[in-house]
């Protein structure tokens, strides 16, 4: 199976509807579905149909793109590395590993850092980001494939102990009379039987894995520079010929 039988032919990244405030400005671009969100609950009425522009009826807290010089042009569907139109994928610059972790206020504003690749140009880049994510991971101490925390390291010990005693292997006496002397002062029995052994064998180790996107971006201390460093990534290894217009390293 190629790269492009998983993707949809004439599919678009950019929808290019108009959402404007009750005023007239326009506030941002989206995608149809998003429009019809605003549609269904009322908050919203279709002022023209070429591009679907719908104006809202409440005042909202802010004016979204308003006065940014990003986002607010028609975004052109194709791919911003060789211009290619079909078989498009939404390819974002910060990896979604990290950006899910960002605080709200940077996670919910990352319409600058989705971009449109088309399969091979989109494969190709992500070779070389996973170069940099091995990189990040040895600059924060943070695993590619995250850690396995154990929330009952306690419980472990016990268990290896009274898996040593239900074990056919023959312990030295003054073994077997350390481990007892140790479980029973841990669970206040005055002594071992076999069923107890069992019980604690059979008890249950809850475990936790921390992702590596969690675990660097706890360390972040610059979020934003974090961003800057992606999108120069992403710039340094793509021709990016086809980018939006005002897209920018420097975007806040």
């Amino acid at each position: 199976m190629g790269l492009k039988d998983t993707v949809t032919k004439n599919r678009e990244i950019y929808g290019n509807c108009k959402v404007l405030s009750p005023d007239g400005h326009l506030m941002f671009r989206c995608e149809e579905k998003k429009v019809n969100w605003y549609l269904s609950r009322g908050l919203a009425e279709i002022v023209e149909t070429d591009p679907l522009t719908a104006k809202l009826n409440f005042e909202p807290k802010g004016y979204g793109n308003h006065e940014s010089e990003y986002g607010l042009n028609e975004m052109e569907n194709l791919c911003v590395n060789c211009g290619e139109e079909e078989y498009l994928t939404r390819h974002h610059v910060v990896p979604y590993c990290y950006r899910k972790y960002f605080p709200l206020e940077l996670k919910s504003h990352n319409f600058h850092d989705v971009l449109a690749m088309c399969p091979e140009c989109h494969d190709n880049y992500e070779r070389k980001a996973d170069v940099l994510k091995s990189e990040i991971a040895e600059e924060y101490d943070s695993p590619v494939n995250g850690i396995i925390d154990t929330d009952n390291r306690d419980i472990i010990k016990l268990k290896k102990l009274a898996n040593a005693l239900l074990s056919d292997n023959k312990l030295p006496a003054s073994k077997v009379r350390k481990i007892k002397k140790e479980l029973t002062k841990e669970f206040g029995w005055k002594r071992i039987t076999r069923k107890r052994l069992i019980e604690i064998v059979e008890q249950k180790i809850s475990r936790h894995k921390t992702t590596h996107g969690e675990l660097v971006v706890s360390k972040l201390e610059d979020h934003k520079g974090f961003v800057k460093r992606w999108r120069k990534h992403f710039l340094e290894y793509n021709d990016c010929e086809y980018l939006p217009t005002n897209w920018s390293v420097d975007y806040d």
